[in-house]
């Protein structure tokens, strides 16, 4: 199965833009996002190397598959996610 690690923080105000739509595709079903707030998931944003937020990696089978940086559109989280 797949799932996308989706690394935000509240003070992130492309996090904050981001997260409608995040949320929206949830909703419907059509990814499985996980919310990871950096601020409190210090250590689990290290091990994955988060430089910059929000950062997205798409996971499946337990194994990173690709990551992608920044506010995105509907579109290109379903782009994302369908490699």
């Amino acid at each position: 199965m797949r799932h996308v690690l989706y690394f935000t923080a509240d003070w992130c105000n492309p996090c904050q833009r981001t997260r409608p739509i995040t949320d929206e595709l949830k909703r419907e079903g059509l990814v499985d996002f996980l919310y990871i707030d950096v601020d409190t998931e210090l250590k689990l944003a290290e091990q994955f190397g988060i430089k910059s937020i929000p950062t997205y990696i798409l996971i499946e089978d337990g194994k990173e598959i690709k990551r992608m940086n920044g506010a995105k559109t509907r579109q290109e989280f379903l782009d994302f996610v369908n490699v």
